[in-house]
């Protein structure tokens, strides 16, 4: 395929991917029904009415570290020009994720072609991530997973280039990119950090080549994330390097009530109602009826309610942690079955979560990790660029496995799994054909 013909098809499946994500937005109407956590509507609300980053929770008011500072500032804007909370500004936030997530589409082109792709398999992997049922949804949320997507594919594409030329302006990029990805989602904080330490032991690059990475990755944490954590101390009085819910996090995936996730278990009766509805194109009937309402905090016991009660997001952190560790110290090997529910849950699908209960979203989840299973080990062989990828997804799963999980978390992987499928049925066409296998860097 010529890299004329691979352009004209990109933008074409670009602009096929703005309308199907545009459509599905306009068909729900989800931006009718506050479409989003309400931690982001609520400390934009608090923005706009001078309050500052405050958020108000178990009786405290004040300010917050409950989110990151990204999407909430967005919101705030987006509340300014269009309304607080009307549908008109969540329309306008949703479009933007559209728009967000139409650039995931071409970052996952170039993603393909990095780690070593032909133009046609990387065609390909454009073509499934614009129709990808669960890359379409993620846009039909007033929240930031389509940013967090393509941070992630980005800084993937980056740091593969950045390793491959040595050049300064991939890694300045892969810094800045990632640095702000993980302001937006304090998961990929240990991914930066640990990419600064791999940096340094690179081989095939020079030491002052290495050296200047690690330094110029530093300065971008210190640029990007460290006015945040500079305020963080100063209104925590506590080090917080991005959130302050780390401990609450891990209790809701450790309490007798735990289910991997933030929501509780659904009851057998309930189950059967959803199945019923696998077909359904939307999860607005759910809200009507206030089938997802319920979260882990609902749950809490009423001793712990009132301990929890006034105290401030530091404070309550502490209380957290306490019942945290001692619930895990106290069941083991609970704890130790759940982490390998929220494993599963992360790489499969989040079965407690009504809004899962959906077959294009368990068929399209099906597919992917079908397409992992075959096309990881064929990448592998091609000798395809995976060090960081790989280092990337599994320092996440970790996380996720170790503390909570949900169903989004698993979406930033979606296009490297979709770009290992492609590959692999290039790979296997050319086989087939009795064609020679093409060089992985070959493009």
């Amino acid at each position: 395929m010529t890299r004329r013909r691979a352009a004209i098809l990109l933008a074409l499946l670009c602009l096929l991917g703005l309308a199907l994500r545009v459509g599905v937005i306009l068909k729900t109407r989800s931006y009718a029904n506050n479409p989003g956590p309400a931690e982001h509507a609520s400390i934009a609300r608090a923005l706009l009415n001078g309050e500052g980053f405050s958020f108000g929770e178990f009786g405290h008011f004040g300010p917050t570290s409950i989110q990151s500072p990204t999407y909430p500032y967005f919101l705030a804007g987006v509340f300014r020009i269009f309304g607080v909370e009307t549908p008109a500004s969540f329309l306008v936030a949703m479009l933007v994720n559209a728009a967000v997530g139409t650039l995931v589409i071409w970052l996952t082109y170039r993603l393909a072609r990095a780690l070593g792709a032909a133009r046609a398999a990387a065609i390909l992997a454009a073509a499934a991530c614009a129709v990808w049922p669960t890359q379409i949804y993620a846009s039909n949320f007033a929240q930031a997973i389509t940013w967090i997507i393509a941070a992630v594919v980005a800084v993937m594409i980056l740091f593969t280039r950045a390793t491959r030329t040595g050049r300064p302006a991939p890694w300045i990029a892969f810094s800045l990119v990632g640095t702000a990805a993980a302001l937006t989602e304090p998961v990929l904080l240990p991914v930066m950090a640990l990419s600064g330490v791999v940096i340094l032991f690179w081989r095939s690059l020079p030491f002052t080549i290495r050296l200047r990475n690690a330094v110029l990755l530093l300065f971008a944490v210190i640029v990007v994330i460290g006015p945040w954590t500079y305020r963080n101390y100063r209104v925590h009085h506590a080090f917080v390097p991005i959130k302050a819910t780390f401990w609450v996090n891990v209790w809701k995936g450790a309490n007798d009530h735990a289910t991997g996730t933030d929501r509780p278990a659904i009851d057998p009766a309930r189950q059967a109602e959803l199945d019923a509805k696998l077909l359904a194109l939307d999860d607005l009937h759910l809200r009507r009826e206030g089938a997802d309402d319920i979260r882990q905090y609902d749950l809490l016991d009423p001793a712990d309610q009132a301990r929890l009660e006034g105290k401030t997001e530091v404070q309550r952190e502490k209380i957290f942690k306490e019942l945290a560790t001692s619930w895990i110290k106290a069941h083991p090997r609970r704890y130790a079955d759940l982490s390998l529910i929220r494993l599963g849950k992360t790489l499969w699908v989040d079965w407690d979560n009504p809004k899962s209960h959906n077959l294009a979203y368990i068929g399209s989840r099906a597919a992917i990790v079908l397409m992992t299973l075959i096309g990881l080990p064929i990448a592998l062989r091609r000798r395809w660029p995976l060090f960081f990828p790989l280092m990337l997804v599994g320092l996440c799963l970790l996380t996720y496995t170790l503390t909570l999980t949900a169903a989004r978390f698993s979406m930033p992987f979606e296009p490297l799994q979709l770009c290992l499928g492609a590959g692999a049925l290039a790979w296997l066409l050319r086989r087939l054909r009795g064609l020679p296998e093409t060089s992985a860097n070959a493009h």
